[in-house]
């Protein structure tokens, strides 16, 4: 029997607050800028299954929300008060964490000596030891170059700190002082998240308490269920790419096939690629997790803003996820840089919602979540100290009736951007730029959101950055319903200076004193005809400065001279340019367009197919080899499936497979 309707929702709105309180007490008082800036941190409350029933949203990372904690809980044993678990670990914790720099803690709150929930959140912290300063590099082919990993153990026991946990993870880090900061910040959280379950419980009583959480995951999954079902039911590909995997120029294919069918969604990513040598890999376990459906969750909660995020939201979503794909990999694989393949996830699943119902559904975001970090040597310390700068992220896409948001992704909008004062304050660099790009918003009825440009300069020697999941330099965000795709994103060392130099991606670059580094990102897609943007729309991004003149003309066919629009040249401009328009659902710009010239989706599928088939030990090799060959041929002619077939019985015979 469920509570009734008027107690559920005042329990619902003192929970909310509690998780929210939770969130404001590790923000205020967590030690590194990565999380009392950027808030790239979450806690909430979790029941004895280890499932969210209560979560913050509008407070740190809101795409966490459907994560489980049950394996991890399961392989610490039983807890007593005072406790606090800790891992970072994928593998061993069954994909609750996702790369390492993420540390969880799980502290269970118990009543009268009965277990009733735990408060659970994790960190980012800016470094956790590894192959290079802040601990995630591309090019990382095994989770062991990525930090110090830590399978779930007690980090506190019965309140009192277990120091032989903890002095290991201080060791294998370069900011150990700030780690521990960090970390006592979110245990402060995880303890208000139990003063208020306590204060709950007096107030209403203990089973009734324990019935709410069940409750509102239930509500959560009833309010979903009847949204899908008002949903055309249906199969509805769509296809995306990761632009290389770090260590060849290959693209990384993502693909999903979306069906609604009586009240579920099914996320089939059969047709992704193999798992890669590169940190690029998004551990999942094989289960539904939240980062394969950010795009399903935000448009459930915008669609019914009643929907309260917690683990019901995907009660009504299964998933499809091959073993030894990119989007599951096998131990012992390397993942930091997973977030820029969830942003490209993010983006296959929302081009399957636009084929399905395309009239709620934007543009792609700029989708990139580029984590720009230094290191500099502490001449005081001994020892280099490491900051995460800035969150580089693309502009939004373009929405049906509004413009994208600028600077901001849909994926990535629990991030907050640093202020400049406050980097310079804590970090020796001077931030030369930091604006909106113009002309970089894909061009629409609804233009995409504007790009990010960073410049800042350093002055110390042997300053070193990374730059993880800088995406988008090669194809463009697609625009939709007729929208324009947005513009890539480059990166320049030294702009404007005699020694200026462009940059490909970065991994680990070396600074000199006074160098300035200028990283820019990309622009969301359009949505809708570009072609009838209202002028004064146009007019007045043009008097912001983030418009040129040249750009209205050409991409929006709106003529401006020093009265203001000429009207008749307007018509005129716009007429042929609607005339010369190609009328497609996607806008994938001419780099994308060209890969899938040379590799249509028949022979992806059959390229992916046979390296799945494959034993494992064989995948990256023949992934390499047989793409070089059949990319050379299509530079020559249109590639089938049976070429495909021919190139590979080549093939297998040189390397021992029968």
């Amino acid at each position: 029997m469920r509570l009734d309707s008027i107690t559920l929702e005042i329990l619902r709105n003192y929970l909310q607050g509690a998780v929210e309180e939770m969130a404001y007490v590790v923000e205020r008082t967590a030690y590194t800028t990565f999380v009392k800036e950027t808030a790239d941190f979450t806690c909430g409350l979790l029941n004895p299954s280890g499932e969210f029933f209560a979560y913050p949203v509008e407070l740190g990372v809101a795409s966490f929300g459907g994560i489980s904690y049950a394996a991890t809980l399961e392989a610490v044993g039983p807890l007593e008060p005072g406790d606090v678990v800790v891992t970072n670990d994928p593998y061993g914790s069954a994909a609750a964490a996702t790369h390492l720099p993420d540390i969880h803690l799980i502290r269970p709150i118990f009543w009268d000596g009965r277990l009733v929930a735990y408060g659970a959140g994790f960190l980012h912290s800016s470094d956790v030891g590894g192959m290079v300063p802040a601990s995630i590099s591309p090019r990382a082919s095994e989770i062991f170059q990525e930090g110090l990993r830590m399978p779930p153990k007690k980090l506190f026991v019965r309140g009192e700190v277990n120091h032989d946990i903890l002095d290991v993870m201080l060791a294998n880090c370069r900011i150990p002082e700030q780690n521990w900061g960090d970390l006592q910040a979110l245990v402060a959280g995880l303890t208000t998240g139990e003063r208020r379950v306590h204060a709950l419980i007096r107030r209403f009583g203990a089973d009734t308490v324990d019935k709410s959480m069940d409750d509102l995951i239930d509500y959560a999954a009833r309010k979903v269920e009847a949204l899908i079902r008002t949903m055309p039911e249906g199969r509805y590909e769509f296809s995306d790419y990761i632009e290389d995997d770090v260590v060849t120029d290959i693209p990384i294919r993502l693909k999903v096939a979306l069906t609604i069918r009586d009240g579920e969604i099914h996320l089939d990513f059969t047709g992704s690629d193999v798992q890669v040598g590169s940190a690029l890999n998004v551990p999942t376990a094989g289960r539904v997790h939240p980062f394969m459906s950010i795009a399903l969750v935000n448009y459930f909660v915008t669609r019914d803003r009643t929907i309260p995020l917690n683990a019901g939201v995907l009660r009504r979503v299964r998933m499809t996820l091959p073993e030894g794909s990119v989007v599951n990999p096998k131990f012992p694989a390397a993942c930091g840089v997973r977030y820029a393949t969830v942003m490209r996830i993010y983006d296959t699943v929302l081009g399957a919602l636009a084929r399905a119902v395309p009239a709620h559904i934007p543009a792609a975001s700029g989708g990139q979540g580029c984590m720009v970090a230094l290191s500099l040597p502490d001449p005081e310390a001994g020892r280099r100290h490491v900051t995460v700068i800035e969150p580089m992220i693309g502009g939004g896409g373009g929405r049906p009736g509004r413009d994208g948001v600028d600077g901001c992704d849909a994926s990535l909008g629990f991030l907050k951007t640093t202020p400049a004062e406050t980097l310079e304050a804590e970090v020796p660099i001077v931030v030369r730029r930091f604006h909106l790009i113009p002309d970089s918003a894909g061009p629409g009825t609804f233009r995409g959101g504007f790009a990010v440009r960073l410049d800042f300069q350093v002055f110390r020697p042997e300053g070193i950055v990374t730059a993880r999941g800088m995406e988008r330099l090669r194809f463009a965000p697609w625009g939709v319903a007729g929208g324009t795709a947005g513009a890539t994103g480059s990166v320049l060392l030294n702009p404007g200076a005699a020694n200026e130099r462009p940059l490909t991606k970065i991994d680990v670059l070396a600074l000199e004193p006074g160098d300035v580094l200028s990283v820019r990102t990309p622009g969301g897609g359009g949505h809708g005809d570009r072609w009838v943007r209202a002028p004064a729309h146009v007019v007045a991004d043009v008097a912001s400065g983030l418009v040129t003149r040249n750009h209205a003309r050409d991409a929006y066919g709106v003529v401006i001279d020093a009265d203001g629009v000429d009207e008749a040249a307007t018509v005129a401009l716009r007429a042929r340019g609607r005339g010369a328009a190609v009328e497609t659902p996607f806008d994938f710009g001419a780099a994308r367009c060209e890969h899938e010239r040379r590799w249509p989706a028949a022979l992806q599928d059959a390229f992916i197919a046979l390296l799945m088939s494959l034993p494992a030990p064989y995948r990256a090799y023949v992934r390499r080899a047989l793409y070089g060959r059949v990319d050379a041929l299509a530079r020559q002619r249109a590639v089938t499936v049976d070429d495909l077939g021919r190139l590979w019985q080549a093939l297998r015979g040189t390397i021992g497979l029968t």
